[in-house]
């Protein structure tokens, strides 16, 4: 079984066989003893998924495609998406830690952004904040300029937003990102909203947390220290952060210095 199904599925199999023989001992006496009592699980291999990302030039096709406006679309006047994608593009935030984000979490004067939260909106239950994902995740990341202006521009469009369309409500608890309804963007439509996205730019159909394996990649492609790359992601270590990322980027050096070599031997 272990070459067909996942190990939680075997798991789950055993349990309810367990139980059957279980029953076929004790209750009725069937059998003397449950031949499962000694039979052990064996772990199965997981192979490593590939690392989803865009590069530079995906990530800039990405972000001009949300830019540009959709004929006929609902709110237009709202930039909200492009902010949020932006966002994480230039961060590396989790999306839950994204969709969390209030104004008092960003510093907009001195362009830092704090994390503490996180938001968990399960599939037909109701949304709740919750703690990051590990105590590393706490954390407060520098913001570049042309973040802080456009959540600068955000600000003021949420405002305009609220007043242009009827529908649409002022949020009660000062969230950065929210839904006509004033509640929180719920993570199933912004991943859908990614997906045809990627369509419209003729991109790979990837989900937003690409975009955070994106950050993570150009900004070691580009050089900059592991460390600080790794407590911008709020990773747990260094080495998670190695283990994840540094395989491709020696991949892309690789190609980028085989590419070089060409046009010498030309």
């Amino acid at each position: 079984m272990i070459e067909k199904y996942s190990e939680g599925t075997i798991r789950r199999i055993h349990s309810i066989m367990n139980s059957a023989l279980n029953e076929a001992v004790h209750d009725f006496r069937i059998l003397r003893e449950n031949p499962l009592i000694n039979i052990k699980i064996p772990k199965k291999k997981e192979e490593k998924k590939a690392l989803k990302f865009f590069t530079l030039s995906q990530t800039e096709r990405f972000l001009n495609q949300v830019k540009t406006p959709v004929k006929n679309a609902k709110y237009s006047h709202s930039i909200q998406y492009y902010v949020l994608f932006t966002l994480i593009a230039r961060t590396g935030l989790r999306i839950g830690e994204a969709l969390a984000l209030t104004w008092d979490d960003i510093n907009l004067k001195d362009g830092e952004l704090t994390i503490d939260k996180t938001l968990i909106y399960p599939l037909n239950t109701q949304p709740y904040i919750s703690t990051p994902k590990t105590q590393s995740s706490y954390r407060t990341i520098k913001l570049d300029d042309h973040t802080v202006s456009l959540l600068k521009k955000h600000r003021v469009n949420r405002h305009e937003v609220v007043l242009m369309y009827t529908n649409y409500v002022q949020p009660e608890n000062n969230i950065v990102f929210f839904q006509h309804e004033g509640k929180w963007l719920k993570t199933n439509v912004v991943r859908e909203y990614f997906k045809e996205v990627c369509k419209r730019a003729n991109l790979p159909v990837l989900s937003p947390h690409a975009l955070r394996h994106s950050h993570a990649v150009h900004l070691l492609e580009a050089g900059v220290n592991i460390k600080y790359v790794s407590e911008r992601l709020g990773h747990s270590s260094i080495k998670t952060t190695a283990d994840k990322y540094l395989h491709v980027t020696k991949k892309s050096r690789t190609k980028q210095w085989k590419c070089i070599c060409g046009m010498f031997n030309n």
